[in-house]
């Protein structure tokens, strides 16, 4: 039976007032949160008004409110101690991205600094080493130029030669402002995407004319996709990915343009500012490594327990595809280096056969370095598989569909980043995908082989567990090492490292793609390389350090060690090659600096225990030194050494 249009009334108003009553809930939860930050800042408790400015901008993720907090935040004062450093050049106005970028950094613990050029200023920019730019010293640059600025008349109807000469200028104008931006400076570049989101004047025909704007546009991008891709220091940006999440209409807005020179709108901002920490966070070491999965209702749909193997949701139809999809998406994340666990309350003989033999499970027992199935406490079973992986649990995300376990996550381990997994399966892998937290600057040889690294690792524990001594462990695991020059091929994995280890590192400098090319090509530093293999396999290439040669003394400026072979002594060989080179060359002094952080502790005695002496501090900084005259360094009897070069 229809309802008459009374009762129909009645139920879009009933509709309309619950709409109207959450909104006033929403409203009135983001006032009493600009009153708990008011109420902080007058207190002076710095840190804890960030915090309630963060709260802020969770629950009110409006243009207005981020711009209120980032102004806020100049106000009290930093307290971070993560600073990052970006730039944007544009040919539009682009500074209304700066909020968003704010929230979007101190989310991940950053403290920001911007700097933002008058818009349409870019050549002059790059182009004048006295500029505003250079004297910011950025360590990322955002540069966005625009089809239409760059090519003006593409909105009219341009000829194949018209085309064909634009996109050649453009091609040459973004190339040479990287290149004189690279040689100038040490930041990362990333070059926004140029769009056309305009119609095109041919209409459907577009696509089947020579002066189509559509092939044309893909041509440009293509051109320029080509050119940054073979370079380590700049990256193209996908804004036509971007503006589509937003919305495209949405996202781009004419009046905006007429009124301000603006082209994005507050939702493409936002998503733009999401996007572009996909080159920060990795820029900063901030990757995470490894993500830990519940299984019951996560991998797959039901409990096991109760349904048994074959009654699970798990299969190439509804319900259960998007569960088969979801696992595909996690397999994909190991390709490039980033570790899978289980952590799930369960009984092993229930949940195993699903990960052996189900035949429509992607993800395989094999597929997780670290599996913990039991009915402990979830925070407990994460700080195990942290000490099994030796990784920090910041390295972590922790993924579940069981509110009241994420929540005991965020409260006993909030450094783990716990997702809020949506209620609907189905956006379980658009979810993952969202994430700006597993992204590389470079993909190495070390990140492929990272899964099987892990498991070739239960093998030796399962050989320490055998041994009578450690001695006796270390001797059979027959340990080769071999240390280099570095090489412009080492470059990517050398930045990789400098940026995410942070136990075995004597100094935690770090540096980036630039810096490493110099130093390596520098007469006056020597970069060593190591690689570490046992019987079980490559560990890969592990270790490095950047050593100052001055006048009369070599200085070693940074030594760094993957934490997955620590305990083996190869840091020892990689000091030693050190020493042989600075006698060689008759250096009176050796000195290893030393800065400690929250997190170094591993290297704290490293210069001590291999005779090297305290000889002063500055500002927390250690000096320690050897006269490699005069002291010896021996290589540990249980490794095989090679070296290559001098």
């Amino acid at each position: 039976m229809r309802p008459s249009a009374r009762t129909g009334g009645r139920v879009n108003r009933s509709m309309e007032e619950q709409r109207d009553h959450r909104k006033k809930g929403a409203d009135d939860e983001v006032e009493a949160q600009r009153l708990v930050y008011r109420e902080l800042k007058a207190s002076g408790r710095t840190a804890e008004a960030h915090a309630a400015l963060n709260r802020l901008v969770e629950l009110d993720p409006s243009g207005g409110t981020a711009t209120f907090a980032h102004r806020e935040r100049a106000k009290l004062g930093e307290v971070g101690e993560r600073p990052v450093r970006i730039a944007i050049l544009s040919s539009y106005v682009l500074d209304p991205l700066v909020p968003f970028l704010d929230v979007e950094c101190r989310r991940a613990g950053l403290t920001p600094a911007f700097y933002v050029a008058p818009f349409n200023q870019y050549t002059q920019e790059v182009l004048n080493p006295s500029s505003g730019l250079y004297a910011f010293g950025p360590e990322i640059v955002f540069v966005a130029l625009d089809l239409e600025d760059l090519f003006p008349g593409v909105r009219r109807v341009p000829s194949v030669d018209d085309l064909a000469k634009s996109r050649a200028e453009i091609r040459g104008t973004v190339a040479g402002l990287v290149r004189e931006l690279h040689a100038r400076s040490t930041a990362l570049i990333v070059v926004h995407e140029p769009t056309f989101t305009g119609s095109s004047p041919h209409g459907i025909l577009d696509n089947r004319r020579g002066d189509g704007l559509s092939r044309w546009t893909e041509d440009v991008n293509r051109d320029l996709a080509e050119d940054l891709g073979a370079q380590a220091h700049a990256f193209l940006l996908p804004l036509r990915q971007v503006l589509g999440r937003a919305g495209n209409e949405r996202g781009q807005s004419r009046k905006l343009f007429y009124m301000a020179r603006m082209r994005h709108t507050d939702g493409a901002l936002r998503e733009l500012a999401s996007y572009s920490m996909r080159y920060v966070k990795p820029l900063k070491g901030l990757t995470r490594k490894c993500v830990v999965v519940d299984l019951d209702g996560t991998l797959w749909g039901g409990v096991v327990g109760e349904v048994g193997p074959d009654g699970i949701q798990l299969g190439p139809a509804a319900p259960g595809i998007e569960f088969v999809d979801f696992q595909e998406a996690l397999l994909n994340l190991t390709k490039r280096g980033i570790l899978l666990a289980v952590c799930s309350k369960n009984n092993p003989d229930d949940v195993m056969p699903v990960l052996r033999e189900h035949k429509h499970m992607v993800l395989r027992e094999e597929h997780f370095a670290a599996v913990r199935i039991n009915w402990r406490n979830k925070a407990e079973n994460l700080r195990e598989i942290a000490e099994e992986l030796n990784i920090g649990l910041d390295s972590f995300v922790f993924l579940d569909d069981n509110p009241v376990e994420r929540e005991l996550i965020r409260q006993m381990l909030p450094q783990v980043l716990t997702i809020e997994l949506p209620r609907d399966a189905s956006q379980y892998r658009s979810t993952l995908e969202s994430l700006s937290d597993f992204e590389l600057l470079a993909l190495t040889k070390e990140d492929e082989q990272r899964a099987s690294q892990y498991q070739a690792n239960r093998q030796r524990q399962a050989l320490e567990l055998s041994s009578g001594s450690l001695e006796d462990y270390l001797h059979s695991l027959e340990i080769r090492a071999e240390i280099a020059r570095a090489e412009g091929h080492h470059v990517p994995r050398l930045v990789q490292m400098l940026n995410k280890t942070n136990q075995f590192n004597t100094t935690t400098r770090r540096y980036q793609t630039p810096e490493i090319e110099r130093f390596v090509a520098s007469p006056d530093h020597r970069v060593y390389v190591l690689e570490v293999a046992d019987r079980f396999g490559e560990h890969g290439l592990v270790g490095s350090a950047i050593v100052r040669r001055e006048r009369d003394a070599w200085r070693i400026d940074n030594v760094l060690l993957s934490c997955r072979v620590m305990g083996l002594s190869v840091e020892t060989v990689l000091l030693k090659r050190i020493y042989d080179a600075a006698r060689l060359h008759d250096a009176a002094r050796l000195v290893g600096e030393f800065i400690p952080t929250a997190k170094n502790g591993p290297t704290a005695d490293f210069y001590r225990r291999h005779g090297f002496q305290l000889a002063g501090e500055v500002d927390g900084a250690q000096a320690w030194t050897l006269d490699p005259r005069v002291d010896r360094i021996e290589d540990p009897a249980w490794i095989a050494v090679k070296t290559t070069g001098e």
